[in-house]
């Protein structure tokens, strides 16, 4: 449950939507305060204004001695009540306190004198009776010296509001939290539904339907991607699963050929008593036929430590021209019996590459060449450097092949020649070739006319490094 996607997404919801919410009522808390605040700012400010300018009217008048008389005694509403939470009071220059509001003088209280300046000076301070008040302090300029007028309000309204406020979102935010949380784990799993119907398809694949796809129409956005991938490799494995029935098959199929012939020279044989050289003939044979196995075996071998990464090549300098000459001296003796004459062309070409690998690869197209050719026939070798690569042509006057096949005989177990009742190998050699020609970063290409021979050409980059155990260009 712990690695559950929607677990996940609930709790990440929650967690964003906690925060977010936090910071909503924290910033709607102060700005609330800071509205309430101004407010009252506002109003003290307007009452110490119109408290100045009666006294300088009067003043102008001769009358601001009688005036702050009045002031004690003449005003009404709140500023009337004991205690009201709504106070002003006039300090001279002395720090006397010249008039206070009834608010004030019923209690025998007064507002904390602080020395004022000509600009208005706000600040929440501890009233009468210890209640928080909202008070202003501004100094004003009159004949008889500077007065300095001080009102405050009490802040119990605003906390009160405050405290509602705060109660009103306490009791809401866990309602909303256990709403959006039951809200978004079912709005998730809807979401993922479409996850589950496609690893549930996914499920119902197996080696034997790899040939099903996934339906990409009706899925959602998100897994598109997912699917086009997931049929891309369904594709690429049915491919792996065919190519390793078809080997199989292959393989089974070449090794029963030369199994059939043992069995039946064994059988006809020792089916009556012969001569010595009867046995030595069908030993002979025998002999002959299982050679051709054990080279069909070793070729799978070596086709199998090559898809499976397994054999390490041994990048050393080689000189192609010379590497030539040693694969001639292996082949000469076959070429002899059929008459067939070699010429080898060119100059020496410096490489780094595996010596191995690569007299395979040519001892592989030049044995073709030979096998393939016409009695009395020839095979032309030419070796030569590019600006970065070694190009070496082997090109023959054999029996050539079709347009439709040329890329044929690079696949396992293929060979053209099987339907004429040309002998042949064991289709395997040409699909060595080209896994260790593409190890070393090179290609082959191949070029052919029937009746007129063909022409194989490999390409192989001068610079080869080791890496992992293949040669990468």
């Amino acid at each position: 449950m712990l690695n559950s996607i929607k677990l996940k997404l609930v709790v990440l919801f929650l967690l964003v939507f906690s925060l977010f919410f936090t910071g909503l009522e924290i910033f709607l808390y102060y700005k609330l305060e800071e509205v309430t605040i101004h407010l009252a700012d506002e109003h003290m400010e307007a009452e110490v204004q119109t408290l100045a300018n009666l006294l300088a009217v009067e003043e102008v008048q001769g009358q601001l001695e009688s005036e702050l008389q009045e002031l004690s005694t003449a005003v009404t509403g709140v500023y009337s009540e004991k205690l009201s939470g709504h106070y002003y009071q006039l300090v001279d220059q002395n720090g006397n306190i010249l008039v206070r509001s009834p608010s004030l003088a019923l209690a025998s209280e007064s507002l904390p004198f602080i020395r004022g300046t000509h600009a208005a000076d706000f600040r929440t301070i501890s009233g009468p009776g210890g209640v928080p008040i909202r008070m202003i302090t501004q100094s004003f300029d009159f004949s008889m010296g500077t007065l300095t007028f001080q009102a405050g309000d009490s802040l119990e309204d605003t906390q009160e509001l405050l405290g509602s406020f705060r109660n009103i979102v306490l009791a809401i935010f866990p309602a909303v939290f256990i709403i959006c949380g039951i809200g978004v784990f079912v709005m998730t799993g809807w979401a993922l539904r479409s996850l589950k119907t496609f690893s549930a398809k996914v499920g119902q694949i197996t080696e034997e339907n790899l040939n099903d796809r996934l339906e990409e129409r009706g899925v959602v956005n998100e897994l598109k991607p997912l699917a086009n991938s997931f049929n891309t490799m369904l594709g690429r494995l049915e491919a792996s699963f065919s190519r390793q029935k078809q080997f199989l098959s292959d393989a089974s199929h070449e090794l029963r050929t030369p199994t059939s012939i043992i069995k039946s020279f064994c059988d006809v044989t020792l089916s009556r008593d012969r001569q010595a050289s009867d046995y030595k003939e069908a030993i002979r044979k025998i002999g002959d036929t299982v050679n051709r196995m054990c080279d069909i075996i070793n070729r799978i071998l070596v086709i199998s430590r090559l898809d499976n990464k397994t054999i390490q090549f041994k990048p050393v300098k080689i000189d192609l021209m010379d590497l030539m000459k040693d694969v001639l001296k292996l082949i000469e003796p076959s070429a002899n019996n059929r008459g067939i004459k070699i010429k080898i062309d060119g100059q020496g070409v410096l490489i780094k590459g595996d010596r191995e690998g690569l007299t395979e690869v040519f001892t592989n197209i030049v044995e073709n060449a030979i096998k393939y050719n016409k009695k009395d026939g020839f095979v032309d070798i030419d070796v030569n450097e590019g600006l970065e690569q070694a190009v070496i042509s082997i090109e023959d006057s054999g029996i050539g092949i079709p347009e439709e096949e040329k890329e044929r005989i690079f696949d396992r177990f293929y060979r053209v020649d099987a339907s004429r009742g040309v002998t042949v190998g064991s289709g395997l050699g040409l699909s060595i070739v080209r896994t260790i020609i593409e190890a070393h970063g090179g290609r082959v290409e191949v070029k052919s006319e029937i009746g007129k021979g063909s022409k194989f050409q490999v390409f192989l980059p001068k610079n080869i490094d080791l890496k992992n155990g293949e040669l990468k260009s």
